[in-house]
Parts: C-alpha cells; structure tokens; sequence
C-alpha cells in the first residue's frame, strides 16, 4: 500500500501469546471488512467483551486488555486504523491537519470530555452552578462571568472597560461570593480544550478579576508549574548544550541566500550563499579566548558543587580526591546496576527527620552512585586534556565524543539547580469569554511575567527542602528561589498566539518579551487514558515483581512519560511513534532580569531585577504599570479596530458553562 508523502503509518501488532493473538487477528478481519467510521466500535465492543473474560493476575491477558486500551486511545487521537495485505494492522495519521486548530481540539476533545463522567466532577460542576445565598445575594458561577452590559455600557459611554487585578490563589474563601478561590479556578480551567489533570512538583495558580464589576468576574486564569529538564530549542538558547558552547566559538556573521539573473537565459537566475561577518578574525580570535577561560571555569565549578552534593559515606569514595581513578568509576556503575534490581515499591518518605537515613535507601544509594560516576568520569576527562590555554582545552574537550560527552556532564549538573528552583512553565494561561474579545490573553500572558508573580514565587520557596538535593546530600538543603526565567508553549504551531508580538519596556535598559526559541518535537501523554494507563501499571507491577514507578524521586524524571513509554514497549508497540502527538507547538521564552543568561550559565549569583524586589510598593507599582501598557498598548487599538460591540453582543454565559458545553 502506497503511502502519502503526508501521511505517517506505524504498524500495530502488539506481542501476544497465541491464543491472545489468534483472537487479534479475528479482530483484525473485522476490521477489515468495516466502514471507516465503525472500525474503533469494533474494538470498543472486543474491550467490553473481553472485561467480562480478564484476569488481572494473568500477564498474558493484561497485554492483550492495554493493547486494546491503546489501541481505542490513539483512534480517539486521530489514528485510522487500516489492514494491509500482509494482514497487519496499520495506523495512519495525516499529518498536513497537525496546523488545523480545529482538528487538534477534535483530538483533545475525548479525553476532555472523558473527565466529566467521573461523579466527583459532575457533582462540583452542579455545585459551582447552582444557586445559593450569600451575604444577602444569590449567587452561581454565573456572577464570575463577566457582564457583556456593563462592558458595552463602558465602551459606548467612553469609560474606563475595565480594571484588572492580580489574585494568587489559596483555600480562602472568595469575599465576593463564598466560594473558594482553588474551586473558582477549577471551574474555569475545566473550560479549556486541553483535559486537567494535577501536576505534581512546585505550582503557582493565578486569576486576573475586573474590580469594575460587581463580584470582580474572572478575565482570565494562568498558572506556572515545573519546568522540563531537557528543552534542547531552550537549553540552545540559554547556553546549556554543546551545540550553544560550539556557536560561541565561531565567528559572529550573517548567512545570507541571495539570486542573480543569468543573462541569456530567459530570466534564469542562479542562488548563491553570502556570508558577511559581524567581527574581525582578531576580535574573534579574543572574544573566543576570553568565552573559553570563562565557560571551563565554570564548567568545572559544576562539577565540583555537584560532587560536593552527593553523600558519599557508604560509596567508598573520598571527597577530596582531585583525580579519580577509572577503577573508582567503575565500581560505582557496578554498585548502581546491582541496587537497581533490587528498587522496587519505593515509598516516599513523609516528613523526613534524618535526611542521611534517607540518603542510603536502596533507591537514592543508586541514585547516587549512578550520579558520582558520571561526574567522575567527567572531571577524569576534563583533567586528561587540562591545558594552560582554555581555548585550547574547551577545543579539545568538543573534539572526542568523550570530550562532549564530559561538558554535556558539567552543562546538565548546573542546569539541574536552575530548573528545579529558579525557572518555571507556564502550564495554563489564557482570558475567560467574554474578555478574549478585549485581548484579555495578551494581559493574562503579560501578568504571568510580573514583579508580583516573581514575588510570589521567591517568597512562597524561599525555606522550602528541596527533596531531591537532601535526598542526594544527606542533609537539608533549600535552593535559592529568585525566579529570573519563564518558558511556556503555544496549543498550536500556527496562526496567532497570545503570545506573539508581547513586548513590555520594563526600564530603560530591558524590555520584558516572549521570545520564540522554535517548535517542539510534539512527544506527550495526554491522549492516554487514565483507564489505559491503569491497566499498564498493574501489567508492568506484575511483570516486574512490584512497582518500579512510584512517582518518586530516584526512578527518573517524568514519571507518567515512562509508565506509558514501558507499557507500549511491553505490549511490542513502537512507543516513540505513538508517543508523538503529531500537534508540534511553538516554544517560547520569557528573560524576567537583565542579566537571566548570565546568571542560569553560573556566571554570576547577582540579579538585576528592573525593580526592587524586597519593596513591596515597588513591586505593586511596577505590576500596575504593566497592565496600564497592555490597556493602552492592546486594549485602546482593540476597540478602535473591531466592532467590538457586535462580538461582545453574541456572547452569551452558555458559551461557556460546563453544564452546556461539557
């Protein structure tokens, strides 16, 4: 079968025993024969048929009952299920509809509205909507909805629209209308196309109200969540890859593809490449020294920070040790791969007292040993080809696949303590109907950068433990929580973003942007279902003897990422094929200091915030000024250059509240 040039197929034949299979092939021939649109009813119809069948302590039949869950999950995601005749089963996916906005909400509507038959939900929506008094008023979710009246009656009167404010949410009760402000925010996140489901690590979660309308409705929500470890588009741009270092030693230049008319040739023209260099060989020659001086420093700084951050008692290493031997590498691996058979059913310690105890479980003594002799190995490499000249010693270093390897070491131990403690994501953001129509994202988007959020941030972490590094340590340690970067995704590649086009001056010398760094490869979990995912876990706890993720530091980053990646793997499906959404996204990044580049590489402990951080009206004042940019930066021409009238005239609230839209 001949396949289109925008057309991706992977085959699904999952690795069953024969009786599991013979029983797949007779779906397959169902398959086969069926109309296009009832095809994942067949396999919806196999799951519910085999249930009454399935013995959960039979591993034979686990694989066979995920393989099915799989396979109806990546239907709901825009799969086709084709048979081609070798009787293979084949999905396909166009992927020309990746930049349709509309066919990537199609995908992420299902597990969406999945959410909403659980009973805990449903019974929250009806709580949140339904009527009540309070402080003499009857009150619903409604009144949080803004009033499209008083915004037309503002606009037509030539009023100030609206006045927004920041809220950092918290358990209280909302004074305006009783409810809680966590469960404000759950409603209105339950709107969005993409499903919500909890994010485990640090969290800040944020409304933006209308202080002009009466129970201050909710222009938009945003909340900022863990950063990812590896963002290669990101990690380039900071510095943090070899790829950046390798770029700051070459010649500064412009790379130009210009035409020439050929002459005789009808109006034939032939491309060539220009280069124009921005510096001299000499200046080059010195920028690149002095980089290389700096970047070794600092790069065997990590190093050394990072081993004095491993408790190292029970390792049979000696911290002072300035050249580690190969045999003191070595023995460190061997003792890693030995405990890793033996991590299993890890349980998280709850309100640790004696972090050295800690340290020596099974679990983070491999942890450990694993990470020692990687920055052994590192700092072993680093001092082979120890040079006077930097220049010379970081050329050498990126000139062997050992070399790069060792940098990449040091690179990752220092990125390792920015990301957890000084960088977060923008994991929601976006205005609540009817404030879109007044460009209540770019203001949403905007606020998510403010002095009061960097605030919040530093303030909320300022004395928390970080776990993972007491855990490696053997001893409390708290990590410095100044927040100086912010990065986030677009839900789309292509089209407007709220983000596009967001430049706020914030003083005389910085100016507050979303940079667009590139597009993401587009991996993620989403589409999966939690029954899928369930049933992978108690097919790879029986497969193994015990639960080997356990959502717990030391097993690895991301664990749902890998509870899916070992269950596709288990069942004999390609996980890298089926883990690629096929929706790539735009990554974007947000400098929050002067000087967020230098201060991430380790070049320096200062930051230079464009505000005083410990002056709490400073912070207030900065934040206000902000949003008085956005409205008359954004709002203003917004109503000058749409009939915002008429689009604010068709909303209604039912365009939005779940018991009509879910």
């Amino acid at each position: 079968m001949a396949i289109e040039a925008n057309e991706i197929s992977e085959a699904f034949m999952p690795c069953l025993d024969d009786k599991h299979m013979q029983r797949f092939q007779k779906l397959i021939k169902k398959i086969e024969g069926a109309f296009p649109n009832y095809k994942n009813h067949l396999v919806q119809q196999e799951i519910a048929a085999f249930n009454d069948e399935l013995e959960e302590s039979d591993c034979e039949d686990l694989k066979y009952m995920t393989a099915l869950r799989v396979l109806s999950d990546l239907t709901q995601q825009g799969w086709q299920l084709d048979v081609h005749p070798d009787e293979k089963l084949y999905l396909t996916m166009l992927t020309e509809n990746s930049n349709d906005k509309a066919y990537v909400r199609s995908r992420l509507n299902s597990e969406k509205k999945a959410q909403f038959s659980d009973p805990a939900i449903l019974r929250f929506i009806e709580r949140m909507e339904k009527p009540k008094n309070y402080n003499g008023n009857t009150i619903s979710i409604r009144n949080l909805i803004g009033s499209k009246e008083e915004l037309i009656r503002k606009i037509q009167g030539n009023e100030h629209v609206i006045e927004p404010y920041l809220q950092l949410i918290s358990h209280a009760t909302d004074e305006h209308t009783g409810y809680r402000d966590i469960d404000i925010w759950r409603y209105f996140r339950y709107t969005w196309s993409i499903p919500y489901k909890s994010m485990p690590g640090r969290n800040l979660f944020y409304l933006v109200r209308d202080a002009s309308q009466e129970f201050h409705p909710v222009i938009g929500i945003f909340a900022l969540g863990n950063s990812v470890l590896n963002l290669t588009v990101r990690d380039d741009e900071i510095g943090w890859t070899i790829d950046g270092i390798k770029k700051n030693l070459e010649r500064r230049c412009l790379k130009e593809i210009s035409s020439q008319m050929v002459s005789q040739t009808n109006g034939g023209t032939v491309g060539y490449k220009r280069t124009c260099y921005l510096e001299t060989e000499e200046e080059h020659q010195r920028r690149a020294n002095e980089y290389s001086k700096k970047i070794v420093s600092v790069l065997l700084k990590n190093l050394k920070n990072a081993i004095n951050d491993i408790y190292v008692k029970d390792l049979d290493y000696h911290r002072g040790t300035k050249n580690p031997s190969k045999e003191a590498v070595d023995r460190l691996k061997q003792l890693s791969q030995e405990l890793r058979e033996l991590a299993l059913n890890n349980k998280k310690t709850v309100k640790v007292k004696n972090w050295e105890n800690e340290a020596k479980e099974t679990l983070f003594k491999k942890k450990r040993a694993a990470e020692l002799s990687k920055l052994l190995d590192a700092l072993r490499c680093f001092n082979e080809n120890k040079n006077a000249d930097s220049y010379i010693w970081l050329s050498s270093m990126l000139k062997t696949e050992k070399g790069r390897k060792a940098v990449n070491v040091a690179l990752v131990a220092n990125r390792k303590t920015k990301i957890g403690s000084n960088m977060m994501e923008i994991i929601v953001c976006g205005a609540i109907p009817p404030y879109n129509e007044l460009l209540g994202g770019k203001l949403v988007s905007i606020l998510a950068c403010s002095p009061t959020v960097i605030r919040d941030c530093t303030e909320k972490y300022k004395s928390q433990v970080s776990e993972i590094a007491s855990r490696m340590k053997g001893k409390k340690v708290v990590r410095d929580s100044r927040l100086v970067f912010l990065g986030t995704t677009s839900l789309y590649s292509v089209g407007s973003s709220q983000y596009n086009r967001i430049k706020v001056p914030m003083s005389d010398t910085f100016t507050l942007q979303f940079k667009r760094m590139g597009i993401t490869e587009g991996y993620g979990t989403v589409y999966f279902s939690k029954e899928t995912t369930g049933m992978m876990m108690r097919l790879l706890e029986l497969q193994d003897g015990g639960r080997r993720i356990n959502n717990i530091f030391g097993e690895g980053t991301s664990p749902r990422f890998r509870l899916i990646s070992r269950g596709l793997s288990t069942i004999g499906v390609k996980a890298d094929a089926f883990l690629n959404h096929y929706s790539p996204r735009i990554v974007y990044s947000i400098e929050l200091a002067e000087n967020t580049n230098d201060f991430l590489l380790g070049y320096t402990e200062d930051i230079s915030y464009p505000f005083d951080i410990s002056n709490n009206n400073a912070v207030l004042a900065k934040t206000q000024e902000m949003i008085d940019f956005w409205y008359n930066r954004w709002m203003t021409k917004r109503l000058e250059t749409v009939d915002i009238i008429q689009r604010l005239e068709r909303f209604t609230p039912e365009d939005i509240l779940l018991s009509y839209t879910r």
